[in-house]
């Protein structure tokens, strides 16, 4: 996954890159793991009666997995979404991966983290010493790897990566691996709360009010959708879509350069980067075809952070959403 959207990587050629590296490192991790042994209980595990630790099943996107309860368990996170879990429920993972630079929004707590790998290609030796109690992840973006982690400590796979209105059923997925459903059932009942008031604060009903999500980056323009992560939020809130930019069978559309309609809206939410080559909002409003939106003319084009609104994909990065929305429409008035 890029900081905007997971679509936008090409596995294919992330695979040929560093397909000879993952058979190597699959060769050693496997004298690793016949060398090395995992304690069946954690220090830290919740005592039971007969002094064994107890467990609980979860049900996920590969199967079905029988997991220790433990109140500090270590945990490794490959994707966004879990780190951004983990981090809102307390919990500090002792590795991650990383998507470039460490996600802005999730502040210090993120860059102190250590890096088992970049992209959707962690490094299983590093993992493999950090002894985690959890492995946590996305089948979308991992699945290949699976059985490798498999050999590590007990993998948990979310089906998709936080796309199509699954961030939620997500963040309760691996909070009940944490052992933190109650805190995160108060922290989805605050993100409800805020969206509730970000509804009375708007001047119109959000149904009246028509957005767009865009991307304007070497690809050309590309919209994101109501299936996408942000999109979802923006369509939980009520904002109203155009007809292309409304449509659910895909988590973006490409806008070809020349059209003038399809981009525009009351409010244009332009998600940028600098890292990765996207055009910021003073760039998108020189453009000779896009200056001439009626969003542009109004001054209704509001930069957003791509590590939130594209690659974010948790309760934190939901709630930035929230808080970004407001800023928008408090700059426009």
């Amino acid at each position: 996954m890029s900081p905007f959207l997971l679509a936008f990587i090409d596995f294919k050629m992330i695979e040929k890159k560093f397909g000879l590296s993952r058979f190597l490192g699959a060769i050693t991790l496997t004298l690793m793991v016949g060398c090395q042994s995992r304690s069946p209980v954690a220090s830290d595990a919740v005592s039971s009666p007969n002094s064994t630790t107890p467990t609980q099943t979860i049900t996920h996107a590969m199967g079905s997995s029988e997991i220790p309860v433990l109140r500090s368990p270590r945990v490794v996170t490959i994707d966004t979404g879990p780190l951004d879990t983990a981090l809102a429920l307390g919990v500090e993972p002792v590795g991650t991966i990383r998507y470039g630079k460490p996600p802005g929004y999730l502040g210090g707590a993120a860059e102190k983290i250590p890096v088992i790998g970049q992209y959707n290609e962690p490094n299983m030796e590093s993992i493999l010493r950090l002894n985690p109690d959890f492995i946590l992840g996305s089948k979308s973006i991992s699945a290949g790897i699976y059985p490798q982690l498999l050999k590590i400590a007990p993998t948990i796979f979310v089906e998709g990566a936080g796309f199509d209105w699954q961030w939620k059923d997500n963040f309760k997925l691996f909070a009940t691996v944490l052992g933190k459903s109650e805190k995160a059932d108060r922290l989805l009942a605050g993100y409800h709360t805020q969206l509730e008031a970000l509804k009375t604060f708007l001047n119109s009903a959000p149904q009246d009010i028509v957005i767009s999500v865009l991307v304007l980056g070497e690809n050309g323009v590309i919209a994101q959708t109501p299936r996408s992560f942000s999109g979802s939020i923006l369509k939980e809130i009520g904002f109203s879509r155009n007809e292309i930019q409304g449509n659910e069978d895909q988590f973006f559309v490409r806008i070809s350069r020349e059209d003038t309609k399809t981009p525009d809206g009351d409010m244009i939410f332009l998600i940028h980067s600098s890292t990765w080559d996207t055009a910021s909002a003073e760039e998108f409003v020189k453009d000779p075809v896009l200056s001439t939106l009626n969003a542009v003319q109004k001054g209704a084009v509001c930069e957003v952070p791509g590590d939130v609104w594209g690659s974010g994909r948790g309760i934190l990065a939901a709630k930035k959403i929230l808080d970004d929305v407001r800023s928008c429409f408090t700059k426009k008035t």
